[in-house]
């Protein structure tokens, strides 16, 4: 049985929402004279809790573009049986997603290469055939990415592969075992990365912490609202949106709190992401239920929740090139401020040839002929 699904636009200003906080993080830490000026209006006695925190939490992005993956797709299965062509179709629409547009960014990335080398060293061609397969930070060879926003597909890709298992397993045994299952297997996977490098400033171990096993509680907190969305009726709406802001404000107010030793391991190291993942599921689930707000489907939004994926691969190489050849420009406020606009109109066209040129196109290739899919489905 072939599911239509209902366009919805907040889901698009939810993607905005999470491609523009990655954006603001990583200009706020490279480029830091307006954030550190924002900081200097902080809450007495704290902080770390001032005017740049949007800016400070914005890499959530990350797990809320998760969050989302596992919401949309596992919507996209509702109705339909798990049978191998069904699961073939899946992943070639799965793959003309992520990686034309991949490709697109590593061919012009590597023309950079010639012309900025520090910013974008020439791989090997043994490392370059594993790139274009987007087997990056994997074993046994771990090939470093081009762009540092990379680390984040294969975990994506490895998702999709296991989708299919994930939701046969919900339908056989039920979605709170599977749900407890991928939470205790994030929680150990996530344990042993932190005995692994004790001592060790785990930042820099973040691409194995949040690979799949570690990133599976986030990505099934997406499936389970996905599976229990038929169940949630209106009234559910603001008691869920409560539950998220309570769960979200919460784990931040210990994050904030714990912030000097989050980096050496612990227990909150191992248990944010999943609260995290959590909260965003509510409030997915929450907004899904009816209308969404209308500040999150005004058509800027909506526009940028297309380009979202464009906005993620692209600003960090344009940054990283601004940062490389000029290390001391964004120190002051002024300056910070002028590179954001620069960096934001060079993003927005560098993702919107992206998404106009190479996305839509091949998503198109992917979708059912007309006859079959009447409704418009979600770009994911």
């Amino acid at each position: 049985m072939q599911q239509n699904f209902k366009f919805n636009p907040g889901l698009h200003g939810i993607r905005c929402i999470a491609a523009m906080g990655v954006f603001f993080f990583h200009w706020s830490q490279l480029f830091p004279g307006a954030g550190q000026w924002l900081a200097k209006f902080h809450y007495p006695g704290h902080l770390w809790v001032n005017l740049s925190l949007p800016m400070a939490i914005g890499w959530e992005g990350v797990p809320l573009f998760f969050v989302l993956s596992g919401y949309l797709l596992t919507s996209q299965w509702a109705g339909r049986t798990l049978v191998w062509p069904q699961i073939m179709r899946f992943y070639q629409r799965r793959a003309l997603r992520i990686y034309p547009a991949f490709w697109f960014q590593l061919i012009l990335l590597l023309g950079m290469g010639y012309l900025l080398p520090k910013a974008f060293p020439i791989p090997s061609m043994r490392d370059l055939v594993l790139t274009g397969f987007l087997w990056i930070n994997l074993p046994p060879v771990f090939v470093p990415p081009l762009s540092g926003v990379w680390w984040t597909l294969p975990v994506e890709l490895m998702f999709y592969l296991c989708l299919p298992l994930l939701v046969w397993l919900t339908r056989k045994v039920g979605l709170t075992w599977v749900w407890l299952g991928a939470v205790v297997l994030t929680f150990c996977w996530r344990s042993a990365v932190i005995e692994r490098y004790a001592g060790q400033d785990l930042s820099g171990q973040l691409s194995v912490l949040d690979s799949l096993p570690g990133s599976l509680a986030v990505f099934m907190s997406g499936v389970g609202i996905a599976l229990l969305q038929g169940r949630i009726t209106p009234k559910w709406r603001r008691p869920m949106l409560w539950l998220a802001i309570s769960i979200f404000l919460s784990i931040h107010a210990v994050l904030i709190h714990e912030i000097e030793v989050y980096w050496k391991g612990g227990i909150l190291l191992v248990v944010f992401n999943t609260l995290l993942s959590l909260s965003m599921a509510l409030a997915v689930g929450a907004i899904c239920t009816q209308e969404a707000p209308r500040w999150l489907t005004r058509k800027v939004m909506v526009w940028l929740g297309d380009l979202s994926f464009g906005i993620y691969l692209w600003h960090f190489p344009l940054m990283i090139i601004l940062k490389t050849y000029w290390p001391a420009l964004g120190t002051d406020v002024m300056e910070s401020l002028g590179l954001l606009c620069v960096l934001l109109a060079g993003t927005l066209t560098m993702a919107s040839l992206s998404y106009y040129v190479i996305e839509r196109p091949f998503m198109r290739l992917g979708r059912p002929p007309p006859s079959r899919c009447r409704a418009r489905t979600p770009q994911k």
